[in-house]
């Protein structure tokens, strides 16, 4: 098989489509068409690079050019997705609100186009699923939006921070906030002593992930649900990309811990992009100053830290908790592109679009999602 191929139908639309392993080379002109543009963080050159690097999946880039020009790249994963092979952003589940470099706004993608590079260049693949993407970033259009097949079941929240925190306040019920943080800290202060840090070593990294690690395992379990970075190769790929974006320019990822006393007891992982700080993750430890809510205040911390950027945007990213909703003003409807390239995977695409909407249905319920969450725990 060759490792890249322009499809007959690009030609004739006018567009050269052209798959191409991601080796070293491909990688190296990804990030030089990448880098200065608006791009999710699953679509990072770093977070690419990582993933293939730790989940040993084969990576490929589908290039979409018009004459010399490149117009827009995917940089895609081969992996399994109910038994069938098929290509997706890399990152599985921790991939929310992609979004693919383009040169410019205008550009899009002809999902028939797409259909016939991938089945001439990739005939084993059965599946193309592109999820949870951002239909506009950085006031740009999502090139594959044209192509999307279904709304994402779970929104995202954002705030923004229009107006810098000042303004926030003034919008998020801040007196009372402001109230509660300056308790916070005096709790703090009898409890040993608090600081926000951020790791800058590989060793420091590793110690606040190894206790991120454990406190998110500890929720996991509460709530009955499985545990989504329990796998090892998943912690092998987080660690990877915080310790080597401490080299990146743009330093695209990092972690931060609210200490007291000594003991990380709220962590943060957090994408900074153009126009955002995006929080991936988050997790308290649940003891004794659990009621004092060390996540909000961590919260506070590095919503502070994004106006002072001068960013229009903090997103919270996926999942609607209260917590979020005392912060935020925006819900972000991402849409999936599932697309099926065999007769198995369109059999397949109608079960998950059952499920998929199933899904909406119960979390657009409060008491059907409260129902749910209960039912999970009993587990």
């Amino acid at each position: 098989m060759v490792d890249a191929l322009e499809t007959a139908d690009g030609a004739r639309a006018g567009l050269a489509i052209t798959v191409e392993a991601a080796g070293p080379q491909a990688l190296r002109r990804y990030r030089d068409f990448a880098g200065p543009r608006a791009k999710g963080a699953a679509q990072h050159p770093l977070w690419f690079e990582k993933w293939l690097e730790t989940s040993g999946e084969r990576g490929w880039i589908v290039w979409v050019a018009d004459g010399t020009s490149t117009l827009t790249a995917l940089p895609l994963v081969e992996t399994r997705i109910s038994g069938l092979p098929a290509l997706a952003f890399a990152g599985g589940a921790h991939a929310n609100g992609n979004f693919c470099p383009a040169a410019h706004s205008g550009t899009a993608v002809c999902v028939q186009t797409l259909k016939a590079a991938i089945r001439q260049s990739l005939p084993h693949v059965a599946l193309l699923s592109l999820e949870r993407q951002h239909r506009t970033l950085d006031a740009q259009t999502n090139v594959l939006a044209a192509m999307a097949t279904r709304t994402s079941p779970n929104i995202a929240l954002a705030a923004s921070l229009d107006g810098g925190f000042a303004g926030l306040l003034t919008r998020t019920n801040g007196k009372k906030k402001s109230k509660k943080r300056r308790a916070q800290w005096r709790r703090f202060e009898d409890a040993g002593g608090s600081a926000v840090v951020k790791p800058a070593t590989t060793a420091e990294i590793d110690a606040i992930l190894d206790a991120f690690f454990r406190l998110k395992a500890a929720r996991f379990e509460k709530a009955g649900i499985a545990d989504a970075f329990g796998d090892p190769q998943i912690r092998e790929f987080w660690r990877a990309i915080l310790d080597a974006s401490r080299e990146e320019a743009d330093t695209p990822f990092s972690i931060e811990a609210l200490v007291v006393g000594g003991k990380p007891r709220a962590i943060t992982g957090s994408t900074h992009l153009r126009d955002r700080t995006v929080c991936e993750f988050g997790a308290i430890e649940d003891g004794e100053l659990a009621s004092i809510s060390p996540g909000e205040y961590l919260a506070y911390s590095n919503l502070e830290e994004a106006c002072a950027k001068g960013l229009p945007l903090y997103d919270f990213s996926v999942g609607d908790e209260a917590y979020k909703r005392s912060w935020c003003d925006i819900e972000i409807s991402h849409f999936d592109v599932v697309v099926p390239l065999t007769p198995a995977a369109r059999l397949a695409v109608l079960g998950f679009d059952v499920i998929a909407g199933a899904k909406k249905r119960i979390k657009a319920s409060p008491q059907l999602w409260a129902l749910a969450k209960a039912v999970r725990r009993l587990r």
